[in-house]
This record gives C-alpha cells, structure tokens and sequence, in this order.
C-alpha cells in the first residue's frame, strides 16, 4: 500500500516522513521503502518566454529567449509547439541530469549557443508524451521548481500491510495509527450533504431514489445508490491526478478517478454507473443463475456460475459485485448522469470469483479483507461531494441505502490477569484504556471485578473487523506497548517438544542427513502440473489428488500425492542461483484419495514417505569428484533401509515407472515388502520440472517398516574365515542381485559373506551378450575353524549352481 505524506496530511498533521515510518513499523505496519518524489527534477524550473525566432538554416529549430526569474537565457528547441511570448515552459539548467540519465550543458547547434533545454513530459519522465514541449499555465511563476508547480513533489511510504488488517488499506487507516502513535488529533473532513443537495430552490436537481433490492443479505449485508445529475466526463484537476498517480494508479477520467481516490482515501471501494445504460434505473443484489455471462470492463465474456454475487439492472447483471463492473453499463464520455454505488460484500462473496476468474483488483482485496459496513455512507458523500467538485454534478437526492441488518456493537471483555499470563508484562488499567482508546476502542462501563481479576469491557468499532475476541486485545496492547517492551522469558516445558512423525521417520531423517543429504521441508500443496508430469496411470488414484477449495494460487492447489514436486522446485531454485551441487530429502505424509465406498471417502490416505533428489557432483578433495550417477542413489537407498531395517535392501531393474528412466531404475524391497522405487529422473518429467542435468531420485514408504520384525544382532564370529573368488562369464542381462540371491542359496550355513568386486563389459573381451563379474565369498562356522576340504567342497557346490542355474562359465 502506498501512502503519500501530503495526502496524509490532510488527516493528521504527522512529523516527517522517516518518523513516520518508524513509528509505523514499530506498530506492526512495516515500512518497506520510501519514495521521494520529485528530487529527481531538481534543477527543471518554470521559465517565461520572452522572444522565439526561427534558427537561420533550419527548418524546425526555434531559438527561444527565456527568464527563470533572475536571468535571461537563450535555447535552441527543437519542438513544433514553442509557446508565444508570455508562456511557461519547463526548463532544465545546464548541469542538471534528468530521470533518464541524460545531463544537460551549454552546447552550440548550428552556430548558436543554446544554455539547457526545454522539456517533454518523457524527457522528465512525466509521460510517454514526446511531441512536443510542456506548455504551463501563463500564470506560473518564473524559477519556481517544476516538481513544486506541478505538484509533484511528495514522499510516499510503501507500508506492507498485513491481512488482518484490511482497515489499513487507506490513508485513513494509516491516519488512525500516526494519529495513536503521536497522540495526535485526527481531521476528520465534514461534508455538508444538504448543500450538495442545493435545497428547494430551482439550482437542485430534482430527487431521485433508485429502488434497490437485495436478495442476499449475507453476501450484501449494505447496498446504496444515489444519482448525481448534469456531470460533465473530462480530465481531473492536476492535484488529483497527481494524487492517485502517488499511489500508483493511472488517472482516467473525473468520474472514474473520484472513485479510485474515495477508495485510496477511506478504503472503501465504489462504482460508477451510467445512468442511462441501468434498466429502469434499478438495482437489484442477487446470485448468478445457470448459464448466466457477464461482459465485464475488460471486453471478456465470462461464464458466471451459480452462486456469483451479481448487481443486476432490471433485465441483465451489470457488475460481478465487488470485483470488476460490466461494459454495458461503464461510464463513457457522453454520459451526464452517474449512478454511484457504495455497498459492502460479504468478503468470501468477492473472493471466491475473484480468484476463479483471476480478476484481482484494489477493490477486491479490500473487499476479500473487510469494509467498515458503517462508514458506506459517508464514503458515498465524499465521493458525491467530489463529483460536484471536479465534473460539475448536482446530487439528485438522498438516493437509496439498505441496511437490513444493522450490526450491533461488538462488546469483548478483557481481563488484566489473563493479559500479564500471555504477554508476562503487567499493564495497568489506565494504561490499558488509554493505549486501547488511542485507536477508537472505546471502555463500555468501568472496570469490574470477576473470578480472573479486573476485567474491562471494550467496544470495537466497526472499521476494525479483525478484532474478535480478547486475545485480539492482548495483541493489541501488546503492538501498542511496544514489542520490544515485552520480557524475554522462556516457556516452562517438561520435555521437548517432538517433531512431527514417529520413531521411524525420525530415524529416517537422521539416516538421510548422515549420508549428505539436507533435509527441505515443502508445503503439501502443489502445482497439479507437477504431478500430472510423473505420468502416473488414469486409474492411479495417485494421478487424481484432492483439489484445494481455494488455493492461494494455481501452483499450489492439488494435495500432493508423491514427494517429488517439492524437492524438483528446491532443487530448480537452486540450479537458477547457480548451485548445481545438490543432495536433498525429505520425509513427510502423501495424501493419497479414499476409493468411493471406503470408510470416509471424503478423506485421504496419508502414507509416509521419505524421498530424495541427487544432482551435480561427488565432494572431492582438490578437484571435483566426478558426475553422481545411479549408485551413489542407490548407496543412500542401502544405507537407509539397512539403517532401518538391520537387512539389506533388494533392488531389482524395473522399466515401468513411468517418471523413471527406464534403464536407469529399480525397485526397492527388504523382507519381502516393497518400500519404493530409486532411479534417474525422466528426461521428460526432468524438463516438465523445470530441471537441468542428470537428476537421480528415490522415493520409500516408510509405512512398511512400521510392523517389520526388528533386526537380530548375531555375536562376532569367534573363529577365523576363509575366502574363495569366483570369476565367470554370465549373461549380461542378469542382474547381480540375482547372482548374489544363487550364491547365497548354495553356499548354505557355512557362506558367511557374498561381496562383488567386477562387473566388466568392455565389447571385444568378453563374449557377445554376456559380462564378466568376479565374486568374493567368506565362509565361517560359529563352532570351529573350517579346514580346506570343507571349504572346497561348500565352494564346489557353489560354482555348480552357477552353472546349473544361470549357465554361467567359469573363467
């Protein structure tokens, strides 16, 4: 929100600008930046011209004589609109850099020496304009600074204001605090209604009360309209426009800009209607009904559904309420009679559309925020009283205003030992009125004593619609007290507080930081294209997550089912900035859809999982470590489920997971249970992802290892072991899990170990179709020292499996 200190001003009379903002931000308002408009045209003053003749020679130059109030100085212009003797320009002083970095001098053009230059609205950064010079009003003052005659100059706050805080979307909301913060008082600007009505007499114009009706009380709990007469639609006065262009927003027309300037100025948005195109000058609040559509300002057609809060005329919806009005009914350059609205909506009335339809505007977000239902008519009488000012309207009446359900006081006790139990500070109670009545909470009768202590009753008022219950109160004196008056003290616990999860996601995250990873945490909401892009099947129930009723945003609006779109953006955001390098987990609940028919379909299944992404290199010392490729993946998967399990992990080659490079992947089982999948991520999810390079993933259920059995610890073998190698050729598309598996079986009690140590392929050394893989086995018994002979006939039998089982030939 940005908020210009002149226009604030007008409200309260605060110090300057840097005070300002700090005071503001130690409210909670934070002041993220300051503007100071005009020092930037320092050194463009007003000049008066005195003489212009044409340059000997050329065709479109003018050499012009000016004064700047001490001096007279002759420049070359180039511009077709050179006023007469007697008008204002803009004129820049040799040494002078303009908004765009251009610095101005004395220079000679065409033999005659031209001292600055007269300026565009462009050039000074004013406009797009380039046509032609700035031509002043023939009353300005010679020398005066061009950012002052033009009313440019202004310092402007850009205040973050906070949700809850919809009241603070306006230079009144932020005069209510300056005002508190400064124990200053605040102006509060009166208008006299009943001379905007012009009386009796024949300058009034004559009354009209436009019937309004509203069908949704909820969704509309205030509507009201009134007519002003005979305006005339043309540019606004300069201190208007300057105005809103402070605050950001283009000047369109009179009609137009008061509505923008009511709404920047006591928050509370208002539309303006054109009289003539209103059927029967009647409004009516209802809902859309099926296949209704709206032409709205922008020119689009767009599909109401059932339900939109609509302003409708007598034949046809006129505006979506509260979010953008419809182009049958705008206001244009012929219209002379204004309809202006001053309503408030039921803030999910105007937000659920407007997100649906991606129409956010100013007014939305005050409206999704919270209007001060209360202070609709008064917005409405400034509005009218401007309308007469700057277009020359006449209030045609008192006009209509439905409030059917007038909001009673909101009353909310307060106790003082319930405010020292949470902010640990003890306020007393005069203090406690006085910080609370600085903001308009005024007492309801004097304090009383109940079972807590003193309690004192506040009425909130109706612009502060997030104050709801007491520890609202206690936040608030706590902002105005000063956070950093608040004790430093530390809560009494009787033990850590735990994470979230169980032993096993626990001891999942310690395995996974002890192997390099880092651990993220994402939100469980994403973007549905991230999931559709990991391919999964029609019938996956993985391919069809819950939908968010109304999501912050597109890219988090689907429940997710997989882990891996929070990992691929953590890891894509730190490709962008250029960290290629990266090892990431994370372990958390999937929510996955109830089949229909299920207990409570309307819920998910939430499975544990843990998941991992691998990019970039190996640590090295001195020099890199080489590219990461699919064993240092699996090397995390190992460590892990061993980790958890006691028992090493099976892998088996897989090629049809569908968001998995189908040569570069494998299924991941310990004790019979499949935990997951590990494997390099799919050229095309990688780039749906918005990732670079090779990318390896893994993703386990942790679910499983809940009821796994937990591992047996065996006692050190006591007596010496004693190994054998096998070397063979065997058949390169048997994978070594499956060898170990044979090895491990013929081996019988006495094989104690299976380690490979080759795996060799080279074309040309080995035969067509087959690899050459060397084996170490250790065998030990627990009772004695095995001797040769049992150890080469358990070996024996070993290599006769190979053979017999696998067609393996002995090298």
């Amino acid at each position: 929100m940005k908020i210009s200190m002149r226009w604030l001003a007008e409200w309260v009379a605060v110090p300057d600008a840097d005070q300002t903002a700090r005071a503001l931000t130690e409210r909670g308002l934070e002041v993220e930046g300051i503007e100071r408009r005009g020092d930037n045209l320092a050194g463009v003053v007003v000049a008066a011209v005195r003489a212009r003749q044409p340059v000997a020679g050329s065709d479109h130059l003018t050499l012009v004589e000016i004064f700047d109030g001490v001096s007279v100085h002759q420049v070359v212009c180039g511009a077709p609109n050179v006023p007469a003797p007697g008008g204002r320009v803009a004129w820049a002083r040799p040494g002078t850099t303009l908004p765009g970095g251009l610095s101005i001098g004395v220079r000679e053009l065409r033999g005659v020496r031209s001292a600055g230059m007269l300026c565009s609205e462009q050039e000074l950064g004013l406009g797009d304009s380039h046509d032609g010079i700035i031509v002043l009003e023939a009353d300005a003052e010679a020398g005066r600074e061009i950012a002052s005659e033009l009313m440019l100059r202004d310092v402007v706050l850009e205040v973050n204001v906070t949700p809850n805080r919809g009241d603070c979307l306006s230079h009144l909301g932020i005069a209510r605090e300056a005002s508190a913060a400064f124990s200053l008082p605040l102006t509060l600007p009166r208008v006299d209604f009943a001379a905007l009505l012009g009386g009796a007499g024949a300058g009034a114009a004559a009354a009209i009360t436009p019937p309004v009706a509203i069908d949704d009380v909820v969704g509309c709990p205030r509507y009201q309209a009134r007519v002003i007469d005979g305006v005339r639609v043309g540019p606004s006065p300069l201190w208007l426009r300057r105005r809103l262009e402070a605050v950001g927003v283009r000047p369109i027309s009179n009609l137009v800009d008061v509505t923008n300037y009511v709404m920047f100025d006591r928050g509370q948005p208002l539309h303006a209607f054109d009289h003539a195109r209103v059927a029967g000058g009647a409004i009516a609040v209802r809902r859309a009904r099926a296949g209704e559509t709206l032409v709205t300002l922008d020119g689009v057609t767009r599909q109401l559904e059932t339900g939109d809060l609509l302003i409708c005329d007598a034949e046809r919806p006129i505006a979506l309420a509260g979010v953008m009005g419809g182009k049958d009914s705008e206001v244009s350059e012929g219209t002379t009679r204004v309809l202006l609205e001053s309503a408030c909506f039921e803030p999910r009335a105007v937000r659920v559309p407007a997100k649906r339809l991606g129409l956010h505007s100013e007014a939305s977000q005050r409206f999704e925020l919270g209007v001060d239902v209360a202070g609709v008519d008064a917005s409405s009488q400034r509005a009218c009283a401007l309308l007469v000012e700057v277009a020359g309207g006449r209030v045609a009446g008192q006009g209509s205003d439905l409030w059917p359900r007038p909001l009673e006081p909101l009353m909310i006790p307060l106790r003082r030992a319930r405010l020292h139990a949470v902010l640990g500070l003890d306020v007393a109670a005069p203090e406690v009125r006085r910080l609370l009545g600085g903001i308009e909470l005024g007492e309801a009768g004097g304090g009383a004593a109940g079972a807590d202590g003193e309690v004192l009753r506040f009425q909130i008022p109706t612009f502060r619609t997030d104050l709801t219950r007491e520890v609202d109160l206690i936040e608030e004196v706590a902002r105005l007290c000063g956070l950093d008056k608040l004790p430093a003290t530390l809560p009494s616990v009787s033990r850590a507080p735990a994470r979230s999860g169980d032993r096993v996601a626990e001891r999942a995250r310690e395995l996974l930081a002890a192997a390099g990873l880092h651990e993220i945490l994402s939100y469980s909401f994403v973007a549905p294209a991230a999931l559709a892009a990991r391919g999964f099947a029609d019938d996956d129930r993985r391919a069809r997550p819950r939908r968010v009723a109304n999501p912050l945003r597109l890219e988090q609006s689907a429940m997710r089912t997989a882990i891996l779109p929070g990992l691929a953006a953590a890891l894509a955001h730190n490709q962008a900035q250029r960290v290629h390098d990266v090892r990431l987990f994370e372990v958390g609940p999937l929510f996955l859809p109830r089949a229909q028919g299920a207990d409570d379909p309307e819920l998910c299944d939430e499975p544990w999982v843990a998941g991992g992404l691998l990019a970039g290199e190996r640590d090295g010392w001195l020099r890199s470590g080489g590219p990461l490729d699919f064993f240092d993946a699996r090397g995390v998967v190992e460590a892990l489920v061993h980790g958890l399990t006691g028992h090493a992990p099976t892998l088996a080659a897989t090629s049809v997971v569908p968001w998995l490079h189908p040569g570069v992947a494998a299924t991941v089982s310990v004790l019979g249970r499949e935990l997951g999948v590990v494997g390099e991520v799919h050229p095309r999810v990688r780039d749906a992802l918005g990732l670079t390079g090779v990318v390896f993933a893994f993703e386990l259920g942790l679910d499983p290892l809940r009821s796994a059995p937990p591992a047996q610890l065996t006692r050190p073998g006591r007596f010496p072991g004693s190994s054998r190698d096998v070397s063979c050729f065997i058949g390169v598309d048997i994978p070594a899990a499956r060898v170990q598996s044979v090895l491990a079986a013929a081996g019988g009690a006495l094989l104690a170990e299976v380690r490979l140590l080759e795996d060799y392929r080279e074309a040309g050394k080995v035969p067509a179709g087959q690899k050459s893989m060397l084996w170490t086995l250790t065998y030990r018994s627990p009772e004695r020292t095995l001797t040769d002979v049992e150890v080469d006939a358990a070996h024996a039998g070993v290599v006769a499996a190979l053979a017999s089982e696998l067609s393996a030939t002995l090298r």
